[in-house]
């Protein structure tokens, strides 16, 4: 079963901007943890505090998922929402 976590902390992120100037996030640095994306699923743009951001629902390769928000306005990552794994013993 996977916890949802509210999580509204600044990550830095790694990119890959696109030939169409797309910009897509290729890894990021939560909690001293690189966690590096496997797959990005759905994109969608959201107005918060009159700003424009763009955001991401990815999965890193431990199978974790992502809300990430980016601000191109700052060029700030902030990692929204995480849905953790439980840990397996």
């Amino acid at each position: 079963m996977n916890q949802e976590l509210l999580v509204n902390e600044t990550v830095s992120a790694l990119v890959r901007v696109m030939p169409s100037g797309a910009v897509q996030p290729t890894s990021f640095i939560w909690r001293d943890r690189t966690r590096y994306v496997d797959t990005i699923g759905r994109q969608w743009e959201e107005r918060v505090a009159g700003q424009t951001l763009r955001c991401y629902m990815v999965q890193a390769v431990d199978g974790n998922t992502f809300e990430l928000r980016w601000n191109p306005d700052g060029n700030q990552w902030t990692l929204h929402r995480a849905w953790l794994r439980a840990a397996v013993a």
